[in-house]
């Protein structure tokens, strides 16, 4: 890019015009294309930051509480509800119909049935 805005400063000053606006219009498309790129990247990468699970449903002491997934401990028991992110690794207790997606780390591409182990 660098280079570029070099020639056609080049170019303008040895006064050789349509060389110096082929240039010219070759650093604007380079640079609308760039902007369009990062803009692109930007939205992937937040649509990913809400893929997340960034809190959990958690039952401490008898008592249900939303709190951040960091901050879930061994013994946590988790409620997971249709549409949840899988926060952490988890045992099943009790579940009925429960499928997990799994395609981004197996990929499978059916939903695996899970069963509890109780």
């Amino acid at each position: 890019m660098l280079v570029l805005i070099l020639a056609m400063a080049v170019s303008f000053a040895i006064k050789s015009w349509i060389s110096s606006a082929v240039i010219a219009a070759v650093v604007v498309i380079n640079i609308f294309v760039g902007f369009l790129q990062e803009y692109a990247a930007e939205k992937t990468m937040d649509s990913l930051r809400t893929l997340s699970s960034p809190t959990a449903t958690v039952v401490r002491g008898s008592h249900t509480k939303v709190i951040p997934t960091a901050e879930i401990a061994p013994g946590d028991v988790v409620e997971l509800r249709v549409g949840d992110t899988i926060p952490a690794d988890m045992r099943l207790i009790d579940c009925m119909n429960f499928e997990t997606d799994e395609a981004l780390l197996t990929g499978e591409s059916l939903p695996v049935a899970k069963e509890s182990e109780a």
